[in-house]
């Protein structure tokens, strides 16, 4: 397998890549439908909703675009959400182990799930703290992925050139975002997309298991 030289940071995407949130946020989809007296969804159909932020996932959900609808349906999702976006999220298999083998480096999370959702995950799981930084959405201040302006806070933050950065993600918006500065890529093929999507865009690397990652970094 490839193996990728002078890295100095490792910024993941949170959910589909550190964690295996896809429980709590159906839990949450299907009490916005329940409230809005629409047929629930089984854990399978909303799994490939996943991976655009919170806004996309209840477009999708509710199959509307109307602005309107998906501010009253994302009320509900939030008002369940709150009080459980860490009931069964929780790292991915290997995820503690292998972040323990890369304390070495500089490591932060972009997400597009809202700021207050990201940092209260991690305030549950990070109890080493492996994390420098942890940066969720903040859509009044920087867009979204595939936009790259959350990414280049962070290094701003950490003042970190991107050609010596890596991101590490299960999603499209996750590489493009990346490539589009000139970090480098990694692709995680357990996520929220296929292996077939991910390859597409191209990532400097993929790998099959978080674990992976200690033996290709260096």
């Amino acid at each position: 397998m490839k193996r990728l030289e002078g890295i100095e940071l490792l910024i993941f995407d949170l959910d589909g890549t550190l964690v295996d949130s896809q429980y709590d946020l159906a839990d949450a989809v299907n009490f916005a439908l329940f409230r809005m007296a629409k047929p629930q969804f089984p854990y399978g159909v909303i799994l490939p909703m996943l991976g655009g932020g919170v806004r996309s996932l209840i477009s999708q959900a509710f199959e509307t675009s109307v602005p309107e609808e998906i501010d009253e349906a994302l009320g509900f999702f939030n008002e369940f959400y709150e009080k459980n976006h860490a009931v069964k999220t929780d790292y991915y298999p290997g995820v503690r182990e292998t972040l323990g083998k890369l304390k070495s480096k500089t490591m932060a999370v972009l997400s597009n799930k809202p700021h207050r959702f990201t940092e209260g995950i991690m305030a549950k799981l990070d109890h080493e703290g492996y994390f420098d930084l942890v940066q969720g959405a903040k859509p009044e201040i920087y867009a979204l992925k595939p936009s790259p302006e959350g990414l280049r806070k962070i290094l701003q933050k950490l003042n970190i050139a991107a050609t010596k950065a890596l991101m590490v993600g299960d999603s499209t918006h996750d590489i493009m975002a990346a490539k589009s500065i000139g970090m480098r890529t990694c692709a995680v093929t357990y996520g929220y997309r296929s292996k077939e999507v991910l390859a597409g865009e191209e990532p400097d690397i993929m790998v099959d298991s978080f674990a992976e990652l200690a033996e290709v970094i260096y």
